[in-house]
């Protein structure tokens, strides 16, 4: 940018910038200058007519530009408005002085109401000698800005980290002289040349104020050594087999783990959190798997040709698929992996061969019922390895149709059984459907240790069978087992006890303020709990999906290594 007087291009560059929905498209251009920042803040929205910058946000940025006065010499664009992901409010933009280079661009987000700084994102200075500050001196500063930012909320250094070329300082607030959890915390972070270039949290809680009286006294908790015992007496591990997140080529090396059950994230806690005055797990109470013994044929399925996959469609799943027209397809991944699908049935003419799957059960106006059959085959296209089967029909009236989950699950132990590999095979075997789909997921057990792939979903397992509840037609089939998997002996593992042990010392147990949500009322309360401090470590992000397991921290039962993966 040569000049802050081109307006078309500065528009140009905040709307490439926007990430979110745009709602204001009116920019502005405001000149800072050292002790005059308020003054010229305040002329900038008086020449606005109608307040299209809100008079909380030129607020917001007299404030940060008083606490970073490194700031005052730049010109500030206002953008629009951002929305997510994690942060949503105004954006503004510091512009430098024309270099003639390109320096990347400082920016920050203020909540349109209250003028509060959400985000700071500032160019870090890129030095052949860095000159981080000290951990210390990271500490005092971040606490100082924060601080400068608000009233009333405590803020306590804990971890500082080096990445991505900044060292970032988790701040933990505390109330009571008691840490909240980590919805709470914010990130301050620092570049190479001691800069303060960085702030992150979630979702603006740093500002949030909360109402003391709701929080339990942190007078009457059993002691630190008391919960520690109950942790212990209530056996918070799991001995599991990990397989790697990605297929291997040659054959695939399992991990043996101790994770927490239940998952290291369960909403605000960690899985083992206790409660503090009972001692309790806070933790829900989780549906128990059933172990299921299935004794395998050992039959191969696999298809690479035409013939092969009508042949499989007809051998294992009883399906004719002779009358339906068929698109056959591949597909190569970065990771190297290669797929082949096969669809067979009717499909809009405004769909593409390669689009077809994504259109599975939507059928043409005018075929007959009969036609109206979607069957797919998704196989490996190196090997041919089944991995997953889809299978759909028009809509049919269910009106005198009748649940039978016990048809269900018969019918898919007897596919099962084709599935596994020949001999005895012990399964983990958990219903996690509606009432009109039966979704069974079956997991192996070697040796009774469980086997998981990492990042692995509560509703996925190394076999998915999902049939309709109200037919029992098996409508979709996944097979995730890798062919040739190698494990680790159990009796090479560390015992629990050790690994509880290991653990504690490197997450101890810390009396948290943990904040839950009702999610049919949206209603807060308040848990006052003995938690992992591996809250300390690592932000979490309750969205998305569930994992079936969290892999974020576990301990090595080989080596006893308490393993943080960020």
């Amino acid at each position: 940018m040569k000049g802050v007087s081109h307006l078309s291009d500065l528009k140009k560059t905040v709307l490439c910038v926007l990430t979110g929905a745009l709602t204001a498209t009116s920019i502005m251009v405001a000149p800072f200058a050292g002790a005059s920042a308020e003054k010229s803040a305040s002329s900038v929205l008086a020449a606005n007519a109608e307040s299209a910058v809100p008079a909380p946000v030129a607020k917001g940025v007299q404030k940060l530009v008083r606490l970073l006065p490194e700031l005052s010499s730049r010109k500030v664009v206002y953008g629009g408005d951002v929305d997510g992901p994690g942060v949503s409010g105004v954006k503004v933009s510091f512009v430098r002085a024309a270099t003639g280079t390109a320096q990347g661009e400082d920016s920050a987000i203020f909540d349109r109401a209250t003028g509060n700084l959400l985000q700071l994102d500032l160019v870090p200075a890129k030095m052949a000698k860095p000159a981080f500050p000290t951990d210390q001196q990271a500490k005092t500063r971040a606490q100082t800005f924060l601080t400068g930012l608000l009233a009333g909320n405590t803020y306590q250094a804990r971890e500082v980290k080096k990445e991505e070329g900044k060292l970032t300082v988790r701040m933990v607030r505390k109330v009571n002289n008691v840490v909240f959890d980590d919805a709470y915390d914010s990130f301050v972070s620092f570049d190479a040349a001691g800069r303060l270039v960085g702030l992150r949290m979630f979702d603006g809680r740093l500002y949030e104020t909360v109402n003391l009286a709701v929080l339990p006294s942190p007078q009457r908790v059993i002691s630190a050594a008391q919960a520690v015992g109950k942790w212990k007496g209530q056996r918070p591990l799991e001995l599991v087999y990990l397989l790697p997140e990605q297929e291997q080529n040659n054959q695939t090396a399992a991990r043996l783990a101790y994770i927490v059950k239940d998952g290291v994230i369960s909403q605000e806690h960690t899985g083992s959190a206790l409660d503090a005055f009972s001692g309790k797990r806070l933790a829900a109470p989780v549906q128990q798997a059933q172990i299921l013994n299935v004794t395998g044929t050992g039959e191969k399925w696999s298809a690479q040709t035409e013939n092969e996959a009508r042949n499989l469609l007809r051998m294992l799943f009883k399906l004719e698929s002779a009358n339906l027209p068929l698109a056959v397809l591949d597909e190569k991944y970065d990771d190297g992996q290669e797929r082949r699908f096969f669809i067979w049935g009717y499909f809009p003419e405004s769909v593409a061969d390669a689009d077809k799957k994504y259109h599975i059960g939507s059928f043409p106006v005018g075929i007959s019922q009969a036609q109206k059959h979607h069957i797919m085959l998704e196989t490996d296209a190196k090997t041919g390895r089944l991995i997953r089967f889809v299978y759909k029909q028009a809509d049919e009236q269910w009106s005198t149709a009748k649940t039978d989950k016990s048809r269900d699950r018969k019918g898919a132990e007897a596919l099962l059984r084709r599935l596994v590999p020949s001999g005895s095979n012990q399964l983990r075997l958990a219903d996690v459907g509606t009432d009109k789909y039966t979704t069974l997921v079956a997991d192996p057990l070697i040796g009774g240790v469980p086997v998981y792939r990492i990042g692995q979903m509560k509703e996925e397992g190394m076999y998915t069978i999902t049939a309709n509840a109200w037919t029992g037609k098996v409508e979709e089939v996944i097979v995730k087992r890798p062919d040739n998997m190698v494990f680790p002996a159990r009796a090479k593992a560390i015992n629990e006890q050790g690994a509880m042990e290991r653990l504690l010392q490197a997450m101890p147990l810390e009396l948290t303020y943990i904040h839950q949500k009702d999610r049919q009322t949206g209603a807060m309360s308040w848990k006052l709990g003995y938690d992992l401090s591996f809250r300390q470590t690592r932000s979490h992000c309750f969205c998305g999906g569930d994992v079936k397991i969290d892999t974020t921290l576990y301990v090595d039962a080989l080596t006893g290594q308490t393993v943080v993966k960020e």
